[in-house]
């Protein structure tokens, strides 16, 4: 089966006419395709990712901004938007800080406001100096765009990815490894893992740790190399002793990667910590519409200002996480698999009626979800599926209703996170309940004005109140108790423990856990791979629809994606445009 036809289960193009006027747009991008999490070195965005990100612009630029000629995305300008000239204050760009994922944004943006003559990044033609020379931005007009940019510090990147620094959702994700149903696929598939080269993995793995506890890791390795290396791929293709095998390693990726992000809970609990991923993005999607509704002229004076077209690119994990929450899965199978790189959720806020005009009445405008697979090169529309286990024909959501249901969904305050994640995050010791977690801080920043401090602030007051005590006792301590240092000579043993601590060492596997389980059991000892390093992995999955079996057609038919590293279609980036 194509992979196009893979996502269209229970799924519609969406065409409209005239009658279909959005306001503005949310969309979530996985990002391009990058090195893998294996390797010593920083993952990086790939030429092929550039150009899969740099074409996705181009698509979304057609949609929403100018041009006429349907390519993938289907056609549906959002009125008011600059055509040419990239104006920051319309468009909100959002990542966390991962090289590969500013690319990603980077190379998007190239496509979604190309290089022009006139232009620069904020809306005004070319400076003319005071002897009368015209200048221009460099690279022809190249145009900068901002990218919000949140380190694990910043409260933002949470948005981008809920669970990272979360105990509570790495410890509920972990749970999977202690089950039958994963000892079982284990077992099965123990002969298939040893099957595979060392040599392929270029020294990033031992045979201890070809195992299914790895199936992500594994997979997304073999994916890099069956697109980049001819002798692994040619292997896979043509040798008769891996027929099938590389398909079954992204298959059996899948089962693991929705397992740890998506709805299955092997916890006696019904905690909403599993699904932390998904719920602080809906938070983002709906506060972001509310913004729009609140301030549809997007008035700067207003604050925070409200964007007609709003990005944020990251990776699997809070996709597959809002995917369950928002029960895609009961529609169609096939959403229980990891989405191809370049992919997007996307959701529309718009209106019906002969009228563009932005309705004055809240009722009146109507929410749409649309999947664009990363991997399909065919389709002229978005394709749009139904929310919350609702019919093809309640496919399109109102406003109010939608409202409701994200609601109920979403992460309510940064508080919440804190609390219901045990986190650590320094931010944490600084906010209250009532700091509220649906507006991005820097969107707060943008607008004149501003009620309080920031969570960032407040847990920097927070640590620095905390250091003053500490040393005021340290210092009352030694005046009173008579402390004094001596310098002593360091001994180096030849046991060192790694600096790096946490969910993820140094020296371990994204899979390989060091939380403490209890209740039904502890996970296997695993080896330590030497050197490695990557992005740590965490669980986030709603359980509000559990099951207690396995249907034989929940698996995910990851044979069906025969085309996940297909190079996306469209010109090439130029050099002038490189990431």
């Amino acid at each position: 089966m194509a992979l196009a036809s893979a996502w269209l289960v229970n799924a519609q193009n969406s065409v409209d006419g005239d009658s279909y006027h959005p306001h503005a747009a949310f969309a979530f991008v996985r990002t391009g395709e990058r090195t893998p999490t294996l390797r010593n070195d920083t993952q990086r965005l790939t030429a092929l990712g550039a150009n899969q990100m740099y074409t996705l612009g181009q698509n979304f630029r057609t949609r929403y901004i100018s041009g006429d000629k349907p390519n993938t995305l289907g056609v549906q300008h959002i009125a008011g938007m600059s055509a040419d000239i990239l104006n920051n204050d319309q468009v909100w760009v959002q990542t966390r800080k991962a090289p590969y994922l500013v690319s990603s944004a980077q190379a998007f943006m190239q496509g979604l406001y190309p290089p022009h003559g006139i232009a620069n990044g904020t809306g005004h033609v070319t400076d003319i100096l005071t002897d009368g020379t015209s200048i221009d931005y460099p690279l022809n007009g190249y145009q900068y765009a901002n990218i919000q940019v949140a380190s694990p510090a910043d409260p933002d990147s949470r948005y981008i990815s809920g669970d990272l620094d979360c105990p509570a959702a790495q410890k509920a994700a972990l749970m999977y490894f202690t089950t039958d149903e994963f000892e079982q696929t284990r077992t099965a598939n123990k002969e298939l893992y040893q099957s595979l080269k060392l040599d392929w993995f270029e020294g990033h793995m031992n045979a201890f740790n070809l195992d299914y506890i790895n199936a992500l890791e594994i997979a997304d390795y073999m994916s890099y190399q069956y697109t980049h290396n001819s002798t692994v791929h040619d292997m896979f293709v043509n040798d008769t002793q891996y027929t099938g095998v590389y398909d079954k390693l992204r298959y059996l990726a899948d089962e693991e990667a929705w397992h740890l992000y998506g709805n299955t809970s092997s916890s006696d609990t019904d905690a909403d910590n599993q699904a932390i991923g998904g719920k602080t993005l809906a938070a983002s999607i709906l506060s972001s519409f509310s913004l729009r509704i609140a301030n549809p002229k997007n008035i700067l004076e207003i604050a925070p200002p409200a964007y007609p077209l709003m990005f944020y690119f990251g990776e699997q994990d809070a996709m597959m996480s809002l995917i369950s929450l928002m029960m895609l899965d009961s529609k169609s199978p096939h959403f229980k698999s990891i989405p191809p790189y370049a992919s997007a959720m996307v959701f529309e806020l718009f209106s019906r009626g002969s009228s563009a005009a932005f309705p004055s009445d809240a009722s009146d405008l109507w929410v749409r979800f649309s999947f664009h697979n990363g991997t399909d090169s065919t389709a002229e529309q978005l394709t749009q599926y139904p929310m919350f286990n609702n019919g093809p024909s309640t496919a399109d959501v109102p406003w109010p209703e939608f409202e409701n249901m994200f609601g109920k969904i979403a992460m309510k305050s940064i508080a919440e996170w804190c609390n219901s994640c045990s986190s650590p995050s320094i931010f944490c010791s600084g906010v209250e309940g009532g700091d509220t977690m649906n507006v991005a801080s820097g969107m707060q920043e943008k607008g004149k004005k501003k009620d309080g401090i920031s969570a960032v602030v407040g847990g920097a007051i927070g640590a620095i109140v905390a250091l003053v005590v500490a040393g005021l006792f340290f210092a009352l301590t030694m005046l009173l108790g008579g402390i004094r240092f001596r310098r002593v000579q360091r001994i180096e043993s030849t046991n060192k423990t790694s600096p790096f601590g946490g969910f993820k060492g140094s020296a371990k596997l994204a899979s390989d856990p060091d939380l403490s389980l209890s209740g039904n059991g502890a996970l296997p000892a695993k080896g330590a791979v030497e050197a490695s390093k990557g992005h740590e992995r965490v669980g986030s999955w709603e359980l509000a629809q559990k099951q207690s079996g396995k249907d034989a057609n929940d698996a995910s038919p990851r044979s069906s994606f025969d085309a996940i590293d297909a190079v996306a279609t469209g010109r090439p980036v130029q050099a002038h445009e490189g990431v």
